[in-house]
């Protein structure tokens, strides 16, 4: 589940999640490698498995 169908922005996400917004851009684009901690962090801000965030597709 993506921040925008939570109805969460870049910035709410990242306030809700303790992850700075630019950090959340750049791993987004993957231009930024994202650590275990981050991808726990991301995943129960948006009420979703950590794993879910890792599936491709």
């Amino acid at each position: 589940m993506s921040a925008a169908r939570r109805g969460l922005s870049r910035e709410a996400l990242a306030h809700e999640s303790g992850v700075d917004r630019t950090y959340l851009s750049s791993v987004e684009r993957a231009e930024r490698n994202v650590s275990i901690d981050n991808i726990a962090r991301i995943a129960k801000a948006l009420a979703v498995e950590p794993w879910k965030l890792l599936k491709d597709g």
